[in-house]
């Protein structure tokens, strides 16, 4: 064998054990794929894989009900990296809302009259846009669950559609340790969130909850509300009114309040009579009180709000007036309709409407001659409910001559209104006086002419 010989042999013979070699290392080694960009989060977090793509919760962890399905693709020219990660509750259901960052095209939707279900959170509803069944979302937006959505949408695009959690990671994270970072820091997020989110175990109690103890005014408002309405004869109902009627919000005050009948009138009276309470929950208790706020009361209450300029609670201290039927509530609401050039003045005209009185006439005939035209308007449908012959004439005159529709318009129905009231009146006819002996009357005949004694004047 010649040595060229010799040195093939002994190459071959070593090539065959390194063949041999690998072979032996390979057969004692497990072949696995490279592991998932969301591997590590998802175990992590004590997730079970039921394929590369869903994992469930651990039998005895807390998200041993949640199914979480990972999506990733690349995207764009410079492929950047997107990550969708959807979460399922498969015992007891995400509540079925849909809700989304909000954006031009949910503003338009509310434009085109969508009913957006607001929380009572500025911060939370600028941010969000949810609709859905209202009394179990609120019941499971707690002021907890809400920051927590909220820290998720700095990083996430986040979603709820059809009863599903879902959270696409758009962000371009180089290199790729820092993108699963993010996952990592994502999913116990998303997870948490989706155990908030399930259909509430007691719908009733958590209203109740939140209706005591949310950080958020409005938020206890619209939970109060909410729970009266849903739940009015549960025994969590009545205590949580009951502890509402101490709320530091007038608002929420009024509304446990009114909510309780004969037993929160002391609430409201209290709110109504307070100088420094909220002005639109003093109103809402003067409305609410009716008769049992006595006329001195509504009185005192009225000349307090117009030196403090507090609106709605002299809004409705006027409208309080003006629904009794007493000659000394006159003088009040007039002054207040001859002083003010506001709202305030339409509120007393229609005050004095109310008492159907007919010494509301003469006030309201002066007003007729008043800036703005909405005071003209108002004074006009107020004689059309309490004017009597006497103002036929000047209401005449404003239809005749006053620059604006809507006032020529009152003018023009309050003449009719009138005219049905007086005895013997008919379609056509305007009267002064009852025709009887002595008497004046203006009669109108059909072709549009005036006559003073019944016989037409050419």
């Amino acid at each position: 064998m010649t040595p060229i010989d010799m040195l093939i042999v002994a190459a071959g013979a070593a090539f065959a054990g390194m063949i041999g070699w690998v072979g032996w290392v390979g057969s004692r080694m497990r072949w696995t794929a490279p592991p998932l960009p969301w591997s590590q989060a998802a175990e992590a977090c004590d997730l079970i894989p039921l394929s590369r793509t869903t994992w469930v919760g651990g039998s005895n962890g807390p998200d041993r009900d949640l199914r979480v399905r990972f999506e990733s693709w690349d995207e764009g020219e410079e492929r950047k990296r997107r990550t969708r990660i959807a979460v399922d509750a498969l015992e007891r259901g995400i509540v079925t809302l849909s809700l989304a960052r909000e954006t031009h095209a949910t503003e338009r939707a509310k434009q085109r009259g969508a009913r957006e279900i607001e929380t009572g959170d500025d911060g939370f509803d600028d941010e969000f846009y949810v609709t859905g069944p209202s009394t179990a979302v609120r019941a499971i937006l707690t002021r907890e669950t809400r920051a927590l959505l909220r820290s998720l949408l700095v990083e996430v695009d986040l979603e709820v559609v059809a009863g599903q959690l879902r959270g696409l990671i758009r962000e371009e994270i180089d290199p790729r340790e820092r993108y699963e970072l993010l996952l990592s820091r994502t999913l116990p997020l998303l997870l948490d969130a989706a155990r908030r989110l399930r259909w509430p175990a007691d719908t009733a109690t958590q209203l109740a909850h939140n209706a005591t103890t949310d950080r958020e005014p409005a938020v206890r408002r619209e939970n109060l509300l909410a729970l009266v309405r849903e739940y009015p004869d549960a025994p969590v109902t009545r205590e949580t009114m009951r502890t509402a009627c101490d709320d530091p919000s007038d608002d929420v005050r009024i509304r446990a309040a009114i909510a309780r009948g004969d037993e929160g009138r002391p609430t409201l009276l209290e709110v109504a009579r307070r100088e420094d309470a909220d002005d639109v929950a003093a109103g809402r208790a003067i409305a609410a009180l009716g008769h049992h706020l006595t006329t001195d009361e509504a009185k005192q209450i009225l000349r307090r709000a117009l030196r403090a300029r507090r609106a709605e609670t002299a809004h409705e201290c006027l409208a309080s007036l003006g629904r009794r039927a007493e000659p000394a509530v006159i003088p009040v609401i007039s002054k207040v309709l001859a002083i003010e050039k506001s709202e305030l003045a339409v509120s007393a005209a229609r005050a004095l409407a109310e008492t159907g009185l007919a010494a509301a006439e003469a006030p309201l005939l002066a007003a007729l001659a008043r800036d703005p035209p909405a005071l003209r308007v108002a004074a006009a449908e107020a004689l059309g409910r309490v004017g009597s012959a006497a103002g036929v004439l000047p209401l005449k005159e404003i239809e005749a001559r006053d620059p604006d529709d809507a006032t020529r318009r009152a003018a023009r129905q309050a003449v009719a209104a009138i005219q049905a009231r007086l005895p013997g009146a008919s379609p056509g006819q305007l009267s002064l006086a009852a025709s009887e002996a002595g008497g004046l009357s203006l009669a109108e005949d059909q072709t549009g002419r005036l006559s003073l004694d019944g016989k037409t004047k050419p």
